[in-house]
């Protein structure tokens, strides 16, 4: 249990610092109102995510080695396998924001609080957003979400452990990008996030599901 609630601080606390970051690289735009120079947003960007992802990397990496299947994780060469349940997992992802688009476009649900103030925010720091919601958010959420999140949950029985955890994941994940104001938007996130965290626990490579966010996040951009 103090291994649990512990791993859990951490989880939060990393959440906090990712938070925490986004603002931060967004302070060259905002305070110039506009007039930063493309050089000064990528390079205030480039420093703070990159000491926020290595941080996090380290964390993660600690997570790991006190996992008694620890070694089973980690960067694995691409097979077929691999490759297939990938890409019906980005099918999935395709039909899970085709769904959310319809809902929206029905008015069955109302745009989520979080898209309407990044698209606030795109409008104002195009170049910064551009980076946090393509680079750095994809790479910083699947650490916390997956990476940290997911190991904070023991692996004693695997199948127990992927449904537990890819479970907690999913709804944390649905939580923290639409709140639960509106449920079926928060279904909406927490199916991605779901999508996330299957593909991660299927593969125990953290950038396949990575790869997933960055393309499931350029689309939404896009």
């Amino acid at each position: 249990m103090l291994k649990l609630l512990g791993r859990a601080l951490l989880t939060m606390l990393a959440f906090v610092a990712y938070s925490f970051a986004q603002s931060l690289a967004l302070v060259p735009t905002l305070m110039t109102k506009g007039q930063a120079s493309a050089f000064e947003v990528a390079g205030v960007f480039v420093v703070v995510f990159g000491a926020l992802l290595w941080g996090l990397w380290r964390l993660y990496q600690r997570f790991l080695a006190k996992e008694p299947q620890g070694k089973q994780w980690g960067l694995k060469r691409l097979d077929r396998q691999t490759l297939g349940f990938t890409v019906l997992m980005a099918a999935l992802l395709m039909l899970i924001q085709i769904g959310g688009g319809y809902l929206q476009l029905r008015h069955i649900t109302a745009e989520p609080a979080n898209q309407s103030a990044l698209l606030q925010l795109m409008q104002q720091a195009p170049l910064a957003m551009v980076l946090i919601a393509c680079v750095g958010g994809p790479a910083a959420e699947e650490l916390i979400f997956r990476g940290l999140l997911m190991h904070c949950f023991p692996h004693q029985d695997q199948m127990r452990w992927r449904a537990l955890s890819g479970l907690v994941s999913a709804v944390i994940f649905g939580l923290a990008h639409s709140g639960f104001s509106d449920p079926l938007n928060w279904l909406i996130y927490a199916g991605l996030g779901a999508v996330f965290a299957a593909t991660y626990a299927h593969t125990k490579d953290i950038r396949y599901s990575l790869v997933l966010h960055f393309l499931n996040n350029l689309a939404a951009l896009l």
